[in-house]
């Protein structure tokens, strides 16, 4: 009858801006701490990056994200993307100053 808040929210969608070191811990954990591509063992020599399935960079949750290696990550294309963002800030901050 009474439309109560239980004070959940209406989306129960975590917001995951960053990927904080729970994140990281999380994904590497679930992928045996190897690259999912490949099957390349990480190691201090051979360091994760981290691409987003759904292709969304905003979306930092644990299940978009999956671990690469180096030359698996680059494969993805999805380091050109964030250079190409980089590129388009450094660019516009040069018009502005």
């Amino acid at each position: 009858m009474f439309n109560v808040d239980s004070g959940k929210s209406s989306s129960n969608k975590k917001k995951f801006h960053k990927i904080n070191l729970g994140i990281r811990q999380t994904v590497l954990e679930r992928a045996r701490y190897r690259c999912q591509g490949c099957s390349t063992k990480f190691n201090t020599q051979e360091t994760p990056f981290f691409a987003h399935i759904n292709g969304s960079l905003k979306d930092n949750s644990p299940a978009n994200l999956k671990a690469l290696c180096n030359k698996c990550y680059i494969k993805t294309g999805e380091n050109k993307i964030k250079d190409n963002m980089m590129g388009k800030i450094r660019s516009l901050i040069r018009r502005v100053v």
